[in-house]
């Protein structure tokens, strides 16, 4: 992968991972509030229960409960709606204190209300015990002081089940208070935990520049170096062959006429050739500025036009594959497409080359083959023919600036982020092999 394409990659994980870090904030921050609120008000109705059921028993054996409806029973032995009274109110005393020790048990307490129970149960008995004191005649005195019982122990138990059941509500009230504030630190950690991860991404993306930068600045280095020298090599045949045309000019015994003239269109030669040097380093500089924009291309109508351009009588083209209209940036296709043709035929023995372009694609790429049958390309040469200024047959073409077309295919697809390969043909020719990406 590029450098170019590793940034943007990291960009768009720094972009993701900040903006998956704020949407999973908010959701928890929602979800924990919903969750604390829930749990709280779950925590609420229970303790109000508890509450609502000690309640209801202490009303059962207090005022207007059993208490209320034995003493009547015992000083008002005729009316027996007193004694009915007393015993349905302490059979729900004795419930409710089932139903009250199993509460208990669920929130942690182990005292057992064993006194109460015993006392209840004791007054339970005492009824029938009025009952028999009344029909033998016994004054309400007697009576009194037969069925008094003690209820101390009873009392006692109470006020220690109401404490252990405080501190059981305390407790669990302090345990969900901790719990929550777990819950609301989590957002926290998973703020810090994307402030490293984004540090990371930041910091990666900065090494990425600089890696990028450097490697720049090292092509530069080496492409400064071999354009300059490339440059001077016409500049100093032109600056020689003025010297001979001068030498000429002060020889008496030549034909100054063809002489100079013969000079001057070797200069000229020499000066096209720097001009096409110049040219092309311009194209190699700015294939970075070339047009970026995506547009609807036809691949089939572009590569009959570049072949209509490129290739002389006697040469042919033939296309395999849909190669149907895609979008792509139409230029640097071209770019590419053009000097690949381009290269089959300025090497080809007799310049009429046949040619064959392949295309096929999947999801995410498409992928193009130009093949040629000319003398192929030895495989030590390979990465070399891509290099700038480089050429299997050096200089020998006229007009032409050897090792630019292929280094600004490769150059190209590079920025792109997918692959170029070089590999010969069967019986003979090459094969270069690129993919772009399907936009």
């Amino acid at each position: 992968m590029t450098p170019e394409r590793q940034l943007k990659r990291n960009l768009r994980s720094l972009t993701i991972s900040v903006a998956a870090a704020g949407i999973a904030v908010a959701i928890l921050v929602t979800a924990i509030y919903h969750t604390v609120r829930r749990d709280q008000m779950a925590l609420a109705a229970r303790q109000l229960e508890h509450h609502d059921l000690a309640f209801e028993y202490l009303s059962s054996i207090g005022y207007g409960g059993f208490i209320h409806h034995f003493k009547n029973w015992v000083i008002r032995p005729a009316e027996v709606q007193y004694r009915d009274a007393a015993i349905a109110s302490v059979d729900r005393a004795l419930t409710l204190l089932d139903r009250m020790e199993q509460e208990l048990v669920a929130v942690g307490i182990t005292l057992a209300p064993t006194a109460q129970r015993e006392t209840l149960q004791a007054y339970r008995k005492m009824i029938d015990v009025v009952s028999e004191m009344n029909a033998e005649g016994a004054d309400i005195a007697e009576t009194d002081r037969t069925v008094r019982i003690s209820d101390s122990s009873a009392l006692a138990e109470i006020g220690a089940l109401r404490s252990a059941l405080a501190t059981a509500m305390t407790e669990q009230q302090v345990r969900l208070e901790d719990r929550n504030l777990l819950l609301y630190l989590l957002p926290f950690g998973l703020v810090a935990l994307t402030s490293l991860i984004v540090m990371a991404l930041i910091r990666q993306r900065a090494q990425l520049r600089f890696d990028h930068d450097s490697a720049r600045i090292d092509e530069m280095e080496k492409f400064t170096q071999i354009a300059v020298h490339d440059l001077r090599a016409p500049l100093r045949q032109i600056t020689a062959l003025a010297e001979f045309a001068r030498e000429d000019l002060d020889q008496p015994d030549i034909d100054m006429r063809a002489a100079v003239a013969n000079h001057l269109e070797t200069i000229l030669d020499r000066a096209d050739k720097l001009d096409e040097v110049v040219l092309a380093i311009f194209r190699y500089i700015t294939v970075e500025g070339a047009s970026q924009e995506v547009s609807e291309v036809d691949l089939h109508a572009l590569v009959q036009s570049i072949a209509r351009t490129h290739l002389p009588e006697g040469a042919s083209l033939t296309m395999e594959g849909e190669f149907p209209t895609v979008r792509a940036q139409r230029v640097e296709l071209e770019i590419i497409l053009r000097n690949l043709i381009s290269n089959a035929v300025k090497h080809h023995p007799e310049k009429r080359p046949q040619i064959v372009v392949r295309h096929t694609r999947d999801k995410r790429r498409h992928c193009f083959e130009v093949q040629d049958d000319g003398p192929g390309i030895e495989e030590k040469f390979a990465e070399k023919v891509f290099e700038m200024f480089w050429s299997l047959n050096a200089r020998d073409l006229p007009g032409d600036v050897a090792g630019v077309g292929l280094a600004l295919v490769r150059r190209i697809i590079l920025k792109w982020g997918t692959d170029l390969s070089l590999r010969n043909a069967t019986p003979n020719g090459a094969v270069f092999r690129f993919t772009m990406p399907s936009l």
